[in-house]
């Protein structure tokens, strides 16, 4: 049996936090371990430690360093209707964005801008032919902001580089103006790799994918609901009628109802520059990251480090991780504490 399989069935048995020394003893003991390794303590641990990083971990830590205990996930039915919601929402949503006028979508942008925190918010006059739609300023934190000027493009069709590049010519250069782009459907290659191209102002694209992530974050036009689902109270049937309620584990392990916007930290993240791959973690809602054994406080800080070319960057939009749903890389800004 794989040491993950074995840890899990003695704690599936214990029912308590347990050392991974422990674990390993008592698997040892029971022949749950095919290993024959020299240091088998070392492994489970090693093992134990690694996955409880990963979303879909059937194990968790316990509160006394070196202790693991089973996770508690969502009942698969319930977690399968959730999602079912979720995906039915978001194709809605995104039907909406390519069927409303383009002038209702700026104004649309315009509004998910003042929900970000955007400050100054200028609309470009009707006859503006240079790209600009909206102009605003982002405060990254107490000492910076960022002047960004934005185009937001309601069309069917892949935005090509051309956009891009009429963009940046219009960019402030004497403010140090960044740019952003926002559509409901994508981008080309070409626009892409124009809107990162070495040298150059670098331009910020949000796709029909990331627009309604924001939308449904900063609850623009999205309500979100929220419904009651009963479960056994088994402090209240040990301490007040003294019985002790035996806990039906599943194959997956004792399941509870979470939030599909909560998240298990540490979380592993990404960044590129330059073509270039960094590896970090972040730590909480807050935006701490450790990036090569150090911990900043905004994941801004930690960009800085690698983006010391660039006047600015905004660490929320720079580093990425992977919805474990879909696969893709997404924005860590999505996992942002509301204050």
């Amino acid at each position: 049996m794989h040491f993950k399989d074995a840890a899990f069935e003695i704690l599936k048995r214990e029912k308590v936090p347990l050392h991974y020394k422990k674990i390993t003893e008592l698997a040892q003991q029971e022949r749950l371990l095919d290993s024959s390794g020299l240091t088998p303590e070392a492994s489970m641990g090693a093992l134990l430690y690694t996955d409880t990083l990963k979303p879909e971990s059937r194990f968790r830590r316990g509160d006394q360093k070196g202790t693991f205990t089973l996770r508690l996930i969502p009942h698969a039915g319930i977690d399968e209707q959730i999602h079912s919601i979720d995906r039915t929402v978001r194709i809605d949503l995104l039907k909406h964005l390519h069927k409303i006028h383009p002038k209702k979508f700026e104004e649309l942008i315009k509004y998910l801008l003042i929900e970000m925190g955007f400050e100054e918010i200028e609309t470009a006059p009707p006859q503006n032919d240079k790209g600009v739609d909206i102009r605003g300023v982002l405060k990254s934190n107490q000492l910076s902001s960022v002047r960004i000027a934005i185009q937001a493009k309601r069309w069917k069709g892949n935005v090509g580089s051309v956009i891009v590049r009429n963009l940046r010519g219009s960019l402030r250069v004497a403010d140090s103006e960044q740019g952003l782009i926002i559509t409901p459907s994508n981008y080309t290659p070409e626009a892409v790799s124009e809107a990162s191209a070495p040298g150059k102002t670098p331009i910020t694209l949000i796709d029909g994918e990331e627009l309604v992530d924001l939308l449904i974050q900063y609850k623009v036009g999205v309500v979100h609901e929220q419904y009651v689902v009963p479960s056994i109270d088994k402090d209240y049937w040990t301490d007040i009628l003294g019985i002790t309620l035996e806990d039906e584990i599943t194959e997956s392990g004792l399941m509870r109802l979470k939030s599909k916007e909560s998240n298990e930290f540490p979380i592993k993240i990404k960044g590129n520059h330059k073509g270039v791959d960094y590896s970090a973690e972040l730590l909480d809602s807050n935006g701490m990251v450790r990036f090569n054994g150090k911990d900043y406080q905004t994941p801004t800080q930690a960009a800085k480090v690698i983006t010391v070319d660039w006047k600015s960057v905004n660490g929320w939009d720079f580093w990425r991780y992977q919805d474990h749903a879909t696969g893709k890389l997404k924005r860590i800004g999505i996992l942002r504490k509301k204050s």
